[in-house]
């Protein structure tokens, strides 16, 4: 399988925070040759490999943003309001997907600019009206309050290394860790965890780090790639290679040792520097327990939280290299 096509498949998995467990299957066919997949009790997919090494946990989020239904109006409409950090100004309009008895298509409603004064009509809170064509009876029999909705999977090819779909955060993330137990060959023990509910606080992330007795961590997330409206200082670049994050919070003995394993090999890479926080998975982990010493490398993404976020297929490539050369050295 070749990365665009396991990113895909990755993408087009459901996994909406709180509502990961139904991709269990299809991780659990893609990780099996690396080692033994469970699933806890939070919906954390959880693949262990043992090793007589160090024990190394790796973390990428599993879950995504989305929706959740909240009620059925009278005329057969879905209210939804938002699951994480979406951007609500590309919701009016957007095709999603309806997870209930079965899955279902339908449209967020949108006033026509002729009819309207040019007011968005999605409420800030996350909080809008689908579509779905039937009326109140027909949509009880399929959707329940609760359900989840998920932005139809539209992945798209922009040119040979360059893709766009929804939810490659942090199905990106993922794939490069896939990429990155089929490169190494560390003896190492390795738990990998497909983390859930990063989206809504990071709650997949701090019971998998609390159960584990790993001595170090590195977590794998997207981080923002520089487009023509933005802020150049306050982003990556695409096909620059992996973001090494430089925090606080982060282990530099790990980030140095990071760079010096890209310069070694020739990986291209980039500095990620915050000041405090990572805003990842990472600084849960860092604190579980008594502590544990950890590194983060994000992919370059562009148009984070929209149903069009976008990557550089090099850039998951040379991450997944970085990572598999790292879990040799440590």
């Amino acid at each position: 399988m070749t990365t665009i096509e396991l990113l895909e498949k990755l993408t087009s998995l459901a996994g909406v925070a709180g509502d990961e467990k139904c991709s269990f299957e299809t991780f659990k066919g893609l990780f099996s040759p690396y080692g033994n997949v469970s699933c806890d009790k939070v919906g954390n997919i959880i693949i262990e490999k043992d090793g007589k090494g160090k024990h190394i946990l790796l973390d990428a989020h599993l879950d995504t943003i989305g929706f959740v239904v909240t009620g059925i109006t009278d005329d057969g409409f879905l209210r939804v309001t938002k699951v994480g950090g979406i951007d609500m100004r590309t919701v009016e309009g957007a095709e999603l997907t309806i997870h209930g008895k079965e899955d279902i298509y339908g449209v967020v409603c949108t006033v026509p600019p002729h009819l309207s004064d040019g007011e968005s009509r999605v409420s800030k809170d996350g909080t809008c009206v689908v579509d779905i064509g039937m009326t109140k009876a027909q949509a009880e029999k399929i959707v329940s309050i609760g359900d989840r909705a998920s932005f139809r999977n539209s992945f798209s090819v922009l040119s040979e290394n360059c893709v766009s779909s929804p939810y490659i955060d942090d199905r990106g993330g993922i794939a490069v860790l896939l990429k990155a137990l089929e490169y190494t060959n560390t003896e190492n023990k390795i738990t990998l965890v497909c983390s859930a509910q990063e989206e809504t606080g990071g709650t997949g992330a701090t019971c998998a780090s609390f159960n584990s007795d790993a001595e170090l961590s590195l977590s794998v997330d997207v981080s923002f790639a520089h487009t023509p409206d933005s802020n150049a200082k306050e982003c990556g670049k695409m096909n620059g290679g992996p973001m090494i994050g430089y925090s606080p919070i982060l282990s530099r003995e790990y980030s140095e040792l990071l760079v010096k394993i890209a310069e070694e090999y020739k990986i291209p890479y980039q500095k990620e520097i915050m000041n405090g926080k990572t805003g990842t998975n990472a600084d849960h982990i860092t604190i579980s327990k008594g502590g544990i010493s950890s590194a983060l490398i994000s992919l370059p993404q562009k148009y984070m939280h929209t149903p069009v976020e976008t990557v550089d297929i090099r850039d998951i490539e040379n991450c997944a290299m970085l990572i598999a050369r790292f879990l040799e050295r440590v």
